[in-house]
């Protein structure tokens, strides 16, 4: 009997032993538990801002002449190349030509033939072989149409004209591109043979946001990268704004390389910065910025406690951004460690402020 009373005492102790022990535990404070978050603080200063357009472009020359012959016919020869330089008035090809040539000739010979019937005619008509101003402009005029010399000269003149056409030269001064016809091969009239770039302007095609527009200006400067040649940085300035918005929100801006080389070529990618300096801003880093159901918010700090704040971005580059509402200068704001933030929560400053 008494075993059984060594047992039952055993098992009460062992209990209250237990019930202490959770009494000890949910009356430990909670804040020992819990772990505040670290984060680093920054200031919203106000001051002038670089704002950054980023967008992508495509190369062009001011002009891409088509180059085509005024009639159809064979290739009789080809004097220029793709990627040759060639100068204003240069030949670039001619076509097979024996019959205009002919009627050239032919053309020619009437007309020296005309001369003698008008030479005779001037004798006729009181005047001197030769000597035109022997007889009035009016006796003149009848002369050179019952000779047939107007009609020769005007055959001569259209014959020049059609041996004209079989030949093909260079406007201006240019690069030829996009020649894919071969020697005595056909051409059509008006049929491009080839494609002169005039290279005295490269030019660069590119859109940007209708929002951004207020970053970019007529005449400002631009930073132009080749996809091509990472890191070859070419100097830009903004010439053209069209003035419609595309319905897709875009604006075609129109800018002009100012020294440009060989390697910039017509249809080549390429990565466009713009830069715009924007005085009296609110700034601060752009880290500090974070989405929370759509909207922008920024936590200021204050006594050690996040304050939730919703925030109006402008415009930003690649380290800041500008607070048109929701901060004023000098308000400490939390940079890093705000992603899981809750308002009001309590914090632990890791960084001192940085000056400004």
């Amino acid at each position: 009997m008494n075993f059984f009373y060594y047992i039952f005492f055993a098992f009460f102790f062992i209990a209250c032993a237990a019930n202490d022990q959770e009494d000890v535990e949910l009356n430990a404070p909670a804040s020992e538990s819990i772990d505040v978050p670290a984060v680093s603080l920054d200031k919203a200063v106000r001051k002038s801002f670089v704002a950054k357009v980023f967008t992508n472009g495509k190369l062009s020359t001011v002009n891409e002449i088509p180059m085509a012959f005024q009639r159809q016919g064979l290739i009789e020869d080809i004097s220029v190349k793709n990627g040759m330089q060639v100068k204003s008035g240069q030949l670039l090809a001619s076509l097979k030509n024996d019959q205009q040539k002919l009627d050239l000739r032919q053309a020619r010979l009437e007309l020296d033939e005309s001369k003698v019937e008008l030479n005779d005619q001037l004798i006729t008509q009181g005047g001197k072989r030769g000597d035109t101003s022997s007889i009035s402009e009016e006796v003149f005029a009848f002369i050179k149409l019952r000779s047939g010399y107007t009609r020769a000269l005007l055959s001569v003149q259209k014959a020049e004209l059609e041996l004209s056409k079989t030949y093909l030269y260079a406007p201006v001064d240019g690069i030829v591109a996009n020649l894919s016809i071969n020697s005595h091969g056909p051409v059509l009239a008006d049929k491009p043979f080839c494609i002169l770039l005039d290279r005295r302007s490269i030019l660069v095609q590119c859109s940007i946001l209708e929002t951004e527009l207020d970053a970019v200006r007529t005449g400002q400067s631009v930073k132009i990268e080749p996809v091509g040649r990472a890191g070859q940085i070419y100097d830009g300035v903004v010439c053209e704004i069209n003035p419609i918005v595309s319905p897709q929100g875009l604006i075609e801006v129109t800018l002009r390389v100012v020294r440009h080389d060989a390697w910039l070529l017509p249809g080549m990618n390429v990565r466009v910065s713009i830069e715009k300096r924007i005085n009296n801003e609110i700034v601060i880093p752009k880290g500090a910025v974070v989405d929370r159901a759509g909207r922008k918010v920024v936590f200021a700090y204050e006594e050690h406690r996040a304050k939730w704040r919703y925030v109006k971005v402008g415009h930003e580059n690649d380290r800041e951004v500008t607070i048109q509402a929701g901060l004023t200068h000098g308000e400490s704001i939390i940079v890093s460690g705000n992603l899981n933030l809750a308002n009001d929560a309590k914090v632990e400053v890791r960084q001192k402020l940085m000056e400004h």
